[in-house]
């Protein structure tokens, strides 16, 4: 990451303070001889000398007093008071968006307080529109803006909605082009972007779409590895917090210790989920093991056009599901559920290992006290591979700017204000609490979630699943307990393309 480690995870041990300074002032500490406009402004001197031609002056600063980087949004944007609507996903699984009041709950207060900075710096009002947009809403939602840009109200300035309903409003072309110069105050290369983004979900040489910190619920559901902390002393294994910063946090390592955790706590003699294991999972959770290796379904070429990544196929995707079934199926350090039994398990000190999103830490495992564990990105597939890829649960956020904006660049301007004062406000109370019952060194949980950050994966065939082959072919190799990826692909091969095709289409000018 961009960002000072050290600092940074100071912040998050001091978090309820930064909270209240970072609203509070909306900017770093400023040294005694110079005042710093908000967000990166230009300096002046404190006897009101010229900026320009003081030599005593310093630049603005780049990161704030908690070692937070700042925006490098224009200091004088003043929208004079108007109204900045957003259309947003009602059924949205964790509140992310806003909140009517400060509660004392420390998420509660930092939306507070992060839509209250925004507010304040760019002299906006935020008003929301909540239309249930979930999974089983896609349509709904759609329908909604259709019906928006039909009439011409221009009823909203921003949408941020369920990835999935997302991307099928960029389809139906719904969405403007992030890429556009009109958008011109997005900076993608800000720490509150992942540098996956452009990368992974840019369509035709479009980007329709954003996320990362801006949004809480893809911080909340980002796939993480849990690991028992008790378990992993008492076997004496090494540490993989270490082993993730010494690039040796691979799919073999994780899988050698899992080796001598198995139990028969239930004492019937047969392997079972009321035992004790290495590792336990099923269903959508094993997608892990698809992206940690860096694998992706569909990418841009130098053309913009979008096609079939030569990782989809791959031998490193075979040798994959080898693994991984070898793990759950063959021995008795793993085991395959056909239910979510895993999180249960891991809270009453089952596994040492558990792969599941980031909010299972209190939604589940703040249930059991005694649960003490660490968290690491998921493992890669070898030492060889340059990063650690997370993989997202699909319920996340999208943001984008509507077609019809009359403004995109103020849209711009709100959209990356927003997502910088998440940065500094958000993000750390969402990992106050999905960390408070943690059992770990904080500097390293905190270096540990940069990466998982950093990292999130964008596929495009993962986020325009339904309109290409779904999500499953991966699923079933695991939960059939057999490895025909090769010819799978290859009868997914010609659909695929052909479908790839229309979507390159529907993004074309």
């Amino acid at each position: 990451m961009k960002s000072n480690l050290f600092a940074r995870i100071v912040c998050m041990l001091l978090v309820s303070l930064m909270l209240i300074s970072a609203v509070a002032c909306g900017t770093s500490d400023t040294p005694s001889d110079t005042t710093t406009a908000a967000a990166g402004g230009d300096a002046t001197t404190a006897a009101g000398g010229d900026a320009a031609t003081d030599p005593a002056v310093t630049e603005a600063p780049t990161h704030d007093a908690n070692g937070f980087w700042l925006d490098d949004l224009d200091p004088t944007l003043n929208y004079n008071g108007e109204t900045f609507n957003v259309l947003y996903w009602s059924d949205v699984e964790h509140p992310e968006f806003f909140t009517e009041s400060q509660t004392g709950d420390v998420v509660n207060d930092a939306i507070y307080q992060r839509n209250q900075a925004v507010e304040e710096r760019l002299n906006i009002t935020f008003g929301w529109v909540g239309v249930d947009g979930d999974s089983g809403e896609n349509n709904n939602f759609n329908a909604h803006i259709q019906q928006e840009l039909l009439s011409g109200s221009h009823e909203f300035d921003l949408i941020a909605a369920y990835s999935l309903t997302t991307t099928a409003a960029a389809v139906n072309g719904y969405l403007y082009d992030l890429l556009d110069p009109e958008c011109e105050h997005l900076n993608f290369d800000q720490p509150w972007w992942p540098d996956t983004l452009l990368e992974q979900a840019t369509i035709n040489n479009k980007l329709c779409f954003a996320s990362g910190d801006i949004s809480m619920n893809t911080l909340y559901m980002m796939y993480v590895c849990f690991v028992n902390t008790d378990l992993l002393e008492a076997h004496k294994l090494e540490n993989p917090a270490q082993l993730v910063l010494d690039g040796k946090w691979t799919y073999d390592k994780f899988i050698e210790m899992c080796q001598g955790i198995y139990e028969d706590l239930d004492g019937n003699g047969e392997k079972n989920d009321k035992d004790r294991f290495g590792y336990m999972s099923s269903g959508i959770h094993v997608d892990p093991w698809f992206y940690g290796s860096g694998a992706v379904m569909a990418l841009q070429d130098a053309n913009g056009d979008l096609q079939i990544s030569d990782t989809f196929g791959s031998e490193t995707v075979i040798n994959s599901i080898d693994k991984i079934n070898s793990l759950l199926w063959d021995s008795i350090d793993g085991i395959y559920t056909d239910s979510v039994l895993h999180q249960k398990a891991f809270r009453d000190e089952q596994l040492l290992f558990m792969m599941d999103r980031a909010r299972v830490s209190f939604k589940v495992l703040a249930a059991n006290e005694n649960c003490h564990y660490t968290i690491v990105p998921c493992p890669k597939y070898s030492e060889d591979q340059e990063r650690y890829y997370t993989v997202m649960g699909n319920p996340f956020t999208l943001y984008a700017i509507p077609i019809d904006s009359t403004d995109p660049t103020r849209a711009s301007a709100v959209m990356e204000c927003f997502a910088s004062e998440s940065y500094r406000i958000t993000t750390p109370a969402v990992f106050e609490i999905t960390l408070k019952l943690k059992y770990a060194q904080d500097d390293i949980t905190g270096q540990m979630y940069d990466l998982i950050r950093q990292n999130v994966s964008f596929d495009i065939g993962r986020i325009f699943s339904s309109k290409l082959i779904g999500q499953g072919l991966f699923r079933n190799s695991i939960s059939g307990n057999r490895n025909t990826w090769a010819s799978d692909v290859k009868a997914n091969l010609n659909p695929l393309q052909k479908k790839l095709e229309q979507l390159t289409k529907a993004f074309s000018d």
